[in-house]
């Protein structure tokens, strides 16, 4: 007798859908934190680090140019959903575990090869859950599950950022792998190998001689309806183009920048372990909050003001600074702003998502929502590039202030970010 599907209920749907994003969080949690630690322990230069924190978002800013293959290559016998997740989970151990064979800050560009690749798979990962969060979460849960699996994925983080770096402190470097390679195979066998979906989500391969017909039917009512997604489902949609593109919120704290921060403060491996381990909680708890607030007051307001909050603990921050380098900021200091700044992030990260899945239709979940998140992650790459040049030509503090500044842009247009008029229209078919 088969065991009940976790999607069959609310609570295991919000379970299962956290844990996924666990995943997703543990290994870019590792290469974004423990890795760029290292680095810069090593002397790698700020600008040099900026580039290879840009990397490890790029794949994830292009994810669009593949997303529609889970939307239109969906096998029955694994489940649609589950066959991506699967498939791609299994990538990012892989590539993973080559990290094993050389020093990191030896070989750079290697590094930085292998990180793109890994990030691939991991961002083919993303879009298949997100496309399955769309197909089963109820639209009275979608702000408490976004906030979860925001938690989720910050919780993620920690465990390959924190938990690597005590590992480090205690064992030496090349022992941290151990702890993102082993709980990415404990979630692989105990979370992604036990979703099981509804039929009705699945699509059976077309009869034999008639695969290339079915096919091209399929991409040609996808293009229209992506088309349609996009520039014919209201203003919102097509605001959220532009929306996304621009930073969520001030970043340059959740950034590289906030982790060579602290390592050109001095801070050592246990102390910066210390340090991502309670901003990181209070990171989650704020997303699991700032999803409940906004379900309950309006997502489109509360993302305002959460963009708002992200803003006071950079600035004061940057107040701080009075000559080079990390001249005029305490520990102690950073320490408030570090953590401030997590958890006024972390109220954004839930209400974030559940505005975007507002602004998606069901008829191409996987790459609409994908482009919108694809979208994001570019702003995430290319804030990683001036910031690392910026913070090496004229100091930490101007970063911090230009980062403050830009959020003005997207503040001004949330306010016209009107849900997809497509939202809820049935799959055309074929």
């Amino acid at each position: 007798m088969k065991t009940p599907s976790p999607l069959e209920t609310r609570r295991g749907r919000i379970t299962t859908f956290t844990l996924l994003y666990l995943s997703e969080g543990i290994p870019f949690g590792f290469s974004a934190i423990a890795l760029v630690t290292y680095l810069r322990q090593q002397g790698v230069g700020l600008a040099e680090i900026g580039f290879y924190s840009a990397w490890l978002y790029g794949p994830w800013s292009l994810k669009w140019a593949w997303a529609p293959l889970i939307d239109l290559i969906r096998p029955a016998r694994f489940g649609p959903r589950r066959f991506w997740i699967a498939f791609a989970h299994i990538g990012m151990i892989l590539t993973m575990a080559l990290l094993l064979v050389f020093d990191p800050s030896k070989n750079f560009q290697l590094l930085t090869i292998v990180m793109v690749i890994h990030n691939v798979f991991s961002a083919t990962q993303d879009v298949a859950i997100d496309a399955l969060a769309v197909d089963v979460l109820e639209e009275e849960e979608r702000g408490v599950a976004n906030g979860f699996m925001f938690g989720g994925q910050v919780l993620g983080q920690t465990i390959g950022g924190s938990g690597a770096l005590y590992v480090t402190s205690a064992f030496g470097f090349e022992w941290s792998y151990a702890v993102v390679l082993g709980s990415l195979a404990l979630i692989l066998f105990f979370v992604t190998f036990r979703i099981r979906e509804a039929p009705t989500l699945a699509q059976t391969a077309p009869p034999r001689g008639r695969i290339l017909r079915e096919s091209a039917a399929r991409l040609k009512i996808f293009g229209r309806d992506l088309f349609d997604g996009f520039l014919r489902s209201g203003k919102g949609p097509r605001l959220g183009l532009l929306f996304a593109l621009l930073p969520s919120g001030a970043v340059a704290l959740g950034l590289a920048l906030g982790t060579t921060l602290q390592v050109d403060l001095g801070m050592s491996d246990r102390q910066i372990a210390d340090l991502t381990l309670f901003s990181t909680v209070l990171g989650a708890v704020g997303c699991v909050l700032g999803g409940w607030i906004s379900d309950r007051l309006g997502h489109k307001k509360m993302l305002m003001v959460f963009y708002a909050v992200t803003v006071l603990p950079t600035l004061w921050l940057a107040r701080q600074f009075t000559g080079d380098g990390m001249a005029g900021v305490t520990l102690g200091e950073f320490w408030f702003a570090t953590i401030a700044y997590a958890f006024c992030s972390g109220l954004l990260n839930g209400t974030y998502l559940a505005i975007f899945m507002g602004l998606t239709s069901v008829r191409v979940a996987a790459t609409q929502f994908t482009g919108y998140m694809a979208l994001g992650n570019a702003a995430y790459a290319y804030s990683s590039v001036w910031q690392g040049r910026i913070a090496a030509s004229q100091g930490y503090a101007a970063v911090l202030v230009i980062d403050s500044l830009i959020v003005l842009v997207p503040v001004l247009i949330a306010p016209f970010l009107t849900p997809s008029t497509r939202g809820h229209a049935p799959p055309a078919e074929a």
